[in-house]
């Protein structure tokens, strides 16, 4: 009797464990998800400033910046809204998470 208490105490004890585990583990990749998203932002944000500082002009599209700039993006990830107006006018841009 006193043995299945036991057993049943150490049941419930591993199950929380694991449980803690779990949701541990959850919160770490949502927050490298959000790390990773931002790091696009940024990148991206240097990646236009770089390209009118050096040839005087914004970039026409993403795909520019990925060719001369070294800009890395993960379309099966991410997909990314941008405007340009005039090449001397800042763009506008986004970054839309697809996961």
């Amino acid at each position: 009797m006193k043995d299945n208490k036991f057993k049943i105490l150490y049941f419930t004890i591993f199950l929380m464990f694991v449980g803690f585990l779990f949701i541990a583990v959850n919160n770490a990749e949502s927050g490298a998800h959000e790390e990773k998203y931002n790091i696009l932002k940024d990148a991206l944000s240097r990646s236009v400033v770089q390209c009118y500082a050096i040839e005087g002009f914004y970039p026409p599209d993403i795909e520019y910046l990925e060719n001369n700039y070294g800009l890395m993006v993960d379309h099966n990830k991410y997909i990314i809204s941008y405007s340009i107006f005039a090449s001397n006018i800042m763009p506008e841009f986004d970054v839309f998470n697809i996961d």
